[in-house]
């Protein structure tokens, strides 16, 4: 079903919920075992009264030793018959109380003759929440996360949940069960169940693009405290997307443990349900890698979770419409996006951008540290085209620790040929986002990813801006990407995050950047002069300068590292 213009007027004559009904799940051993996991989810069907949720749900419940797991493993599913035998669980669903208040005017309620008990009744005056019995009915992989999952995060360097396993084979052993479930999704059936008509839109994942605002909607710690955390929402953006038609869907929406299963939902200023289609469903929340914490959660998009529902013995009918606008994403953004290329030195990496064109050689801005070992190596650039060049190297900053910059010709062919991006003056509390391929290599062959945030802190000397600090999630390979704020202008050029070097802790949300309105006017007359000798001036001596970029501690502490 697709809505028309009229859709205001067609809702109201069907008397529906034109917005995804959300909740949070509970799970409990019945073997007398006290074992009890939760996560968040939302209903598919209000009129059958289906529930989704994530796999992590059963974490706690499944080893890869049992039955269940090996059917999944060998035929990405496992029915509910099969999961009342081998592990015989208690359901509950919390969903918030006003599913009952649209049971209420529901006609289809008025034509089964279904009214709700009179200890439903009593529970939804006690509580902002109401719980329904359920049972799982089934329980199935998609496929194509699974395939990208073992590609891009593969289980040994990978690890996903609120804390990291010391390795035992006990601890291995769990981390396989939970890798394994990334990729599963659980459909349960709730009992007492009053129906109603309900729909919402459903995003083609076609239409996603790096940099779309995005929320969650999901329940923190999940049955913890649904009276409390049911339904919370996190804003952030798409950060990236991976594997076939852009199943994997990764943002810097921030969430926690027990968010698994919520919704990832695309965010705009209106208040009109209708602008808010649903996107993907979360998977994870807290992501490490090789010990090192990754400010991405995980989700994967809806229309492969209902396209892989089709190939399961389940008789069920989403309350979803597929939804077809014009994509809201902001083409001269996309198109910085695909102007930032992977700069890799003896299998080291970071990124840069375009400041200038000569001909068919396109000028790049990078750091002085992607490129250190460039006497040893050639210097491989992997455009977002997927085309591959050799750089040469133009000047390198190597006697200071300030304004670690580096820059590079490369010959491109026409069709990468970028667009010089314009530079913008930067201002403290401002929004931005930072652009830049971390995390993952060329190998796994991905567009640069994005975060956002804000400046945090501008530090000047004599009027000029010598440091930018931001709150964007900064990771290694983001090294040399531009800082950009919302209308497109870049303010600095990505350096490094933060990290304590006594504890190897990371800080990706405290990082620096040089700033470009600093910079580029040495650089412009560089382009014009041809003389490199201009570029000296990019050497700043000044103590003070080098002791913020060398993050030097006035007062005893902490030791940090500023390279990324």
């Amino acid at each position: 079903m697709s809505l028309s213009k009229d859709k205001y007027n067609y809702c109201e004559m069907m008397r529906i919920v034109s917005e995804p009904v959300c909740g949070t799940v509970t799970v409990r051993s019945q073997m007398g075992r006290s074992m009890e996991n939760s996560c968040s989810g939302f209903l598919l069907d209000s009129r059958a009264g289906h529930f989704l949720t994530h796999g992590m749900v059963l974490s706690e419940h499944i080893d890869e030793k049992s039955h269940v797991f090996k059917k999944l493993q060998r035929n990405l599913y496992c029915s509910g018959r099969d999961v009342l035998k081998y592990m015989p669980l208690d359901v509950g669903v919390s969903l918030p109380n006003t599913v009952l208040k649209f049971s209420e005017n529901s006609d289809l309620k008025m034509e089964l003759g279904i009214t709700p008990s009179s200890a439903l009744t009593e529970r939804l005056q006690e509580n902002q929440c109401i719980q329904f019995p359920g049972e799982v009915c089934g329980i199935f992989c998609v496929p194509s996360l699974k395939n990208i999952l073992n590609k891009l995060m593969p289980s040994d360097s990978w690890e996903f949940g609120d804390e990291q396993t010391n390795k035992n084979k006990k601890d291995k052993s769990k981390s396989l069960v939970s890798f394994n479930l990334l990729s599963c999704f659980v459909l349960i059936k709730l009992h007492e169940w009053v129906p109603f008509q309900s729909t919402f839109m459903v995003k083609p994942s076609s239409q996603n693009y790096i940099g779309d605002p995005v929320e969650i909607m999901s329940t923190p710690f999940g049955g913890l405290n649904p009276d409390v955390f049911l339904n919370s929402r996190s804003e952030g953006i798409l950060s990236n997307m991976a594997g076939k038609n852009k199943v994997l869907l990764m943002t810097d929406a921030r969430c926690v443990p027990g968010s698994e299963g919520g919704l990832l939902l695309e965010r705009n200023n209106s208040s009109d349900s209708y602008d808010r289609p649903v996107i993907g469903v979360m998977i994870a929340t807290l992501c490490w890698r090789n010990n090192e914490w990754v400010g991405l959660s995980m989700a994967c998009a809806l229309p492969d979770i209902l396209t892989a529902m089709e190939a399961i013995p389940v008789s069920i009918s989403p309350t979803v419409s597929n939804l077809v606008l014009n994509s809201k994403s902001d083409p001269a953004f996309q198109n910085l996006v695909n102007s930032v290329p992977l700069i890799s030195v003896r299998g080291s990496w970071g990124s840069g951008f375009s400041v200038g064109i000569q001909g068919n050689e396109v000028i790049l801005l990078t750091c002085n540290h992607v490129v250190k070992d460039c006497s040893l190596s050639a210097v491989r650039i992997k455009w977002p085209s997927g085309n591959v060049y050799s750089g040469k190297l133009l000047y390198r900053n190597v006697s200071s620790p300030a304004f670690d910059l580096a820059l590079l010709s490369v010959k491109v062919r026409p069709s990468d040929l970028p667009s010089i991006p314009q530079t913008a003056l930067v201002e403290e509390g401002e929004p931005v986002l930072g652009i830049g391929h971390a995390v993952f290599n060329e190998e796994y062959d991905l567009l640069p990813s994005a975060t956002s945030g804000i400046v945090s802190k501008v530090h000047r000397m004599r009027n000029k801006v010598v440091m930018v600090q931001t709150t964007c999630a900064i990771h290694a390979g983001a090294s040399g990407g531009p800082i950009v704020n919302r209308q497109g202008g870049i303010v600095g050029v990505t350096v490094c995050n933060a990290k304590d070097v006594s504890s190897g802790a990371s800080y990706p949300h405290i990082n620096m950047s040089v700033p470009m309105e600093t910079v580029i006017p040495i650089i412009q007359q560089f382009l014009q002069t041809k003389d490199i000798n201009v570029l000296e001036q990019l050497q700043i001596k000044d103590p003070y300068v080098e002791g913020l970029w060398g993050l030097e501690a006035k007062q005893r502490g902490p030791k940090f590292s500023s390279k990324l």
